[in-house]
């Protein structure tokens, strides 16, 4: 079953400058002209720097190249069980996704089934994933965080015809474990699945 309790860039204000010139001319004799003034100068502050993540500062070359291997799978299984998610068909090559990118494909196509098959739940529009960092790698698992931004989510409940609606928090953490099988990085579970947890819109 998808977890769903799944960068942003700062601008910096632009300063505004105002230039003031005043020239007179005096009436009768040789005309004067008075010196201009200074131009007024206005700027606005610049905002703070949106902090760098360090969370990949404690890994090595080679441990970041499992998690990248393993994020890419993951980033496959996403796409393809949101999109199963929207049409709320079973099919053959949605069985083989499943078989694909999952330990456990029978336990997690059936849940698809009870909820968007049989149950007529439609995803009609996914959460977005805000970010992901790891937290644990070795050779043959990987633990990653990813953030997810709950405000766009659109499932719509079959009986009501109504979008459901979100408990907070809108922005929830959620946990992955990823597993190196031979036949590639496979989904095997989400851990602290009891816990709502909540993130910020960048990785620590």
């Amino acid at each position: 079953m998808l977890m769903r309790r799944f960068h942003t860039n700062t601008c910096a204000a632009l300063g505004a400058v105002v230039l003031m010139l005043g020239l007179s001319a005096c009436g009768g004799g040789n005309p004067k002209s008075d010196p201009s003034p200074s131009p007024t100068i206005s700027s606005s502050p610049s905002s703070s720097p949106t902090p760098q993540p360090t969370w990949d500062n404690k890994f090595s070359p080679a441990q970041m190249k499992s998690y990248n291997a393993a994020l890419t799978r993951w980033k496959e299984w996403w796409a393809f069980y949101t999109e199963a998610a929207r049409k709320g068909v079973d099919t053959p090559a949605v069985q083989a996704g499943f078989a694909k990118y999952v330990t456990d494909p029978i336990t997690e196509h059936q849940n698809f089934l009870d909820i968007y098959v049989t149950g007529g739940v439609r995803m009609e529009r996914a959460p977005t994933v805000l970010w992901t960092s790891a937290t644990r790698i070795t050779k043959t698992d990987v633990d990653f965080n990813y953030c997810l931004d709950m405000s766009t989510d659109h499932e719509v409940n079959p009986t009501t015809g109504k979008v459901n609606p979100v408990d907070p928090p809108l922005k929830q953490l959620v946990t992955v474990r990823m597993l190196n099988t031979t036949k590639g990085w496979k989904l095997l579970g989400y851990l602290y699945q009891n816990k709502e947890r909540a993130c910020g819109p960048t990785a620590p």
